[in-house]
C-alpha cells in the first residue's frame, strides 16, 4: 500500500490548527489559539478570528513540518475544513489548503468539520471502526445525534432548533461574569449537592433539542435575583444549568439506543464532549462509549486528517 502523508488545516472557529497523518496515524497536531483577543468580548469576534487564521497558517505550516520532519514533495494530500463554520475563518483555510494543493500538484480533500468530531473517537485507532453506531457532537454551534451506518450513510437522528450546549453555557457563564469559556468554568465549579433549580419538562425523546427556554430561564432569575439584590448563588445556578441540559441530552441517547438496538456503541465528539459531568453520564448509560481523548475534543486538525485518510481509502 502507498504510503499517504495528508496535511489537514482546520480554521472553521477561532482555533488555527494543522496536522499531518501518516496513513491512520496522526504524526503532529500544531494548535494555535486566539482565545485571549476573545476574551474582552466575551465570545468569539469573526474578524478577529478571521484575521489570527492569516498570521497563524504559516506558523502552524513551518511548525508542523518541521516537526514531522518532512519535506514538502512527500505530501500525498491536502485536507481541510470546508464546513460548517464562521465563513471568514473557512474561507482563510480553504484559500491556503488550495494553494497548496495547486503548487504541490496533490489531490485537495474538503471534509465536512461535523464528520470530523464523529470520527474523532477512532483517532490513531481506526481498526476500532464498526457500524452502525450512534455519534454524539455536541459544540458551541451544534448539538446533534447521528446513527452511523457506513461512511457514506450518515443519518441525522435529532439536532437542536435553536441554541446549541456550548453557546447557552458560554453565554450563561457570561452573565454569571464567569471566566470565558463559561463552558469550562461551570464545568470546574459543578457541585451536584447544590442543583436547586426546578425546570418543567415539556419535550418528547423525538423533539429536537432545544436549550433555549433553559437559558431564558437562568438568564430571568440572575436578572430576577439582581433587581431585588439578593445574593447570587453562583455554583448553584451553574450545576442546576449543566445538570438539566446534560439531563434532556441523556433522555434523547437512551430513546435512540431503544430505537435502534443493534448500534454497537456511542461515539462522543465535539467541544463539550470534554465536559466531565456529561462525560460521567454518558457511561452510565451502560452502552459501550468511545470519548476522543480531550485534545482532540475541541476542533482540531488531527480529526480532518483522520477522516481525510478514511474517505480517501
Amino acid at each position: 500500500m502507498t504510503t499517504k502523508y495528508i496535511l489537514a488545516i482546520e480554521t472553521s472557529c477561532d482555533d488555527t490548527s494543522i496536522a499531518i497523518s501518516k496513513n491512520d496515524q496522526i504524526l503532529i497536531n500544531v494548535n494555535r489559539s486566539s482565545l485571549q483577543a476573545h476574551k474582552q468580548y466575551g465570545g468569539i469576534v469573526p474578524e478577529i478570528a478571521s484575521r489570527s487564521h492569516l498570521v497563524n497558517l504559516p506558523k502552524c505550516l513551518s511548525n508542523s513540518m518541521q516537526k514531522a520532519k518532512l519535506k514538502f514533495n512527500q505530501l500525498t494530500h491536502i485536507a481541510y475544513t470546508s464546513t460548517p463554520g464562521l465563513p471568514g475563518s473557512l474561507h482563510t483555510g480553504k484559500v491556503f489548503a488550495k494553494s497548496m494543493a495547486s503548487l504541490l500538484n496533490i489531490p485537495l480533500l474538503p471534509v465536512d468539520h461535523m464528520l470530523g468530531h464523529i470520527y474523532s473517537y477512532a483517532i490513531n485507532q481506526t481498526k476500532i471502526i464498526s457500524y452502525p453506531f450512534i455519534a454524539l457532537v455536541v459544540s458551541g454551534g451544534h448539538t446533534c445525534i447521528y446513527l452511523v451506518k457506513s461512511i457514506n450513510n450518515i443519518e441525522i437522528l435529532n439536532q437542536t432548533t435553536d441554541d446549541a450546549v456550548g453557546e447557552v453555557l458560554d453565554k450563561v457563564g457570561r452573565f454569571l461574569k464567569l471566566d470565558y469559556p463559561g463552558g469550562i468554568s461551570i464545568d470546574c465549579i459543578y457541585n451536584p449537592t447544590k442543583i436547586n433549580i426546578k425546570m418543567i419538562r415539556h419535550f418528547k425523546p423525538t423533539d429536537n433539542f432545544s436549550f433555549s427556554g433553559i437559558k431564558t430561564n437562568i438568564l430571568n432569575l440572575i436578572n430576577k435575583s439582581k433587581m431585588q439584590k439578593h445574593k447570587i448563588d453562583h455554583v448553584a445556578i451553574a450545576s442546576s444549568l449543566l445538570h438539566w441540559i446534560v439531563e434532556e441530552i441523556i433522555i434523547k441517547l437512551k430513546f435512540y439506543l431503544t430505537k435502534y438496538p443493534i448500534t454497537k456503541f456511542i461515539a462522543i465528539g465535539g467541544g463539550v464532549s470534554a465536559n466531565s459531568v456529561l462525560r460521567q453520564e454518558i457511561k452510565n448509560i451502560g452502552k459501550l462509549v468511545y470519548l476522543p481523548e480531550l485534545k482532540y475534543a475541541n476542533d482540531n486538525a488531527a480529526m480532518i486528517a483522520n477522516f481525510a485518510y478514511l474517505l480517501s481509502k
